[in-house]
């Protein structure tokens, strides 16, 4: 085999690797993606809850509060 075929041969092995390591590199970093967009998601799904949680509790504290403000106002009447 003369030098030059032996060059290019290694030249075209080394771009197909190339190649599939962008592949598997491509696929890698679409995983870490998806579970950083997971992690994301429930992190934002958690604080809605708490918030929805909050308010409840809030309207629930307002409701009481109106409520004794009628309860004087009706006995005072």
């Amino acid at each position: 085999m003369m030098i030059t075929d032996v060059l290019h041969r290694t030249f075209v092995s080394g771009l197909a690797a190339l190649s599939v390591y962008g592949l598997f590199m491509g696929y890698a970093v679409h995983r870490e993606t998806l579970a950083k967009g997971r992690e994301y998601m429930a992190l934002k799904e958690a604080e809605a809850k708490q918030r929805e949680q909050t308010t409840a509790e809030e309207e629930a504290k307002e409701l009481a509060l109106a409520e004794a403000a009628q309860a004087v106002f009706r006995k005072g009447l």
